[in-house]
């Protein structure tokens, strides 16, 4: 009888004992985390803005977390082959990816061959920054407002030469929204990116572009493009004599290029509160608003329900602008 007595009171200690050892493994992780090198992807080219933003977050959460967060760019298929690597890679906070309106939006609409979710298959960290689009337009074209602009296409249908930046991309999502509310038809010009469309719209081989304001401002400042809107809910400091599209009649047409801190699903929630407050933080420096300020982004700081929200509407207010104008790609 004794022997099962010192039995169970032994059981109970070592239940005892686990419980109190288990206890505070919640946060365990967090307080170590992170222990050794994180690898920060970014999906697109070095010099774009979602490089730009990604290396300015790596190197003050490498200051503020005392870890090197290491930028690895990899391109390809406008941006979702990294993020669908990121998708699958272990949710422990040591593989991260710089999202954006193509990665985490609009890619899973347009080709066949993305096999994630953005909604469903990464965690979402926190947004970071956005610029918003602008429509610029060869120095020379005649029309010097949006409402010349579609009274110009109306009478032309198809005549005027715009560029798309790539499937699914801002720029494409942009000028198919422009298209359908005003019900207008253009000419589609593709390209491979902001850089060589802007160079042959300065040269005159194309009319219009909707390109982030992050490219385009300086080239406007300069003269060698004319800027017609801002899809954005305000004008921007440095171009202040540039309407917003409410302004020019459109308000329905916003849209920014945004950048968000994405990892993938499943992550323990004490590090993703971790890196959500790093980053909150991070934003609301001045220094960090005045380095995003020279390429034309604004801090979005916000809580990693926020940073879901956000994603999952950016997704549903595409789908039918896709559906609209049939877009796939394989």
């Amino acid at each position: 009888m004794r022997n099962r007595v010192n039995v169970a009171s032994r059981r109970t200690v070592l239940i005892g004992l686990a419980a109190a050892l288990l206890a505070p493994m919640g946060g365990a992780f967090a307080d170590t985390y992170p222990s050794r090198p994180v690898s920060l992807v970014v999906p697109f080219p070095p010099g774009g803005q979602t490089d730009v933003v990604g290396r300015l977050i790596a190197n003050q959460l490498s200051k503020s977390l005392g870890q090197p967060f290491v930028v690895e760019n990899r391109p390809g298929v406008n941006g979702s082959l990294a993020s669908d690597a990121v998708a699958r890679a272990t949710p422990d906070g040591y593989t991260l990816v710089i999202g954006g309106p193509g990665t985490h939006a609009m890619n899973q609409l347009v080709n066949a061959n993305v096999r994630y979710d953005a909604r469903k298959d990464f965690t979402h960290i926190a947004m970071l920054s956005r610029a918003p689009m602008l429509l610029v337009a060869a120095p020379q074209f005649k029309a010097n407002s949006v409402a010349e602009l579609v009274e110009l296409a109306k009478t032309k249908p198809n005549a005027l030469n715009v560029a798309l930046t790539g499937i699914g991309s801002s720029s494409h999502m942009t000028t198919e929204l422009f298209k359908q509310t005003t019900g207008i038809s253009l000419n589609a010009v593709p390209y491979k990116g902001d850089v060589p469309a802007m160079t042959d719209l300065i040269g005159g081989q194309l009319d219009l572009l909707f390109v982030p304001a992050t490219s385009a401002v300086t080239f406007v400042q300069g003269g060698k493009l004319k800027a017609l809107a801002v899809a954005g809910t305000s004008r921007l400091e440095q171009l202040p004599n540039t309407p917003t599209m409410a302004e020019a009649g459109q308000p329905r047409i916003v849209n920014y290029s945004w950048t968000s801190l994405e990892g993938p699903a499943g992550m323990p929630a004490d590090v993703v509160q971790k890196l959500n407050k790093a980053c909150q933080d991070i934003l609301k420096q001045p220094e960090v608003i005045a380095q995003l300020a020279k390429i034309n982004n604004t801090a979005t700081p916000g809580t990693p329900e926020q940073a879901a929200t956000f994603i999952s509407t950016e997704v549903g207010r595409w789908i039918p602008v896709v559906k609209s104008a049939n877009i796939r790609t394989n």
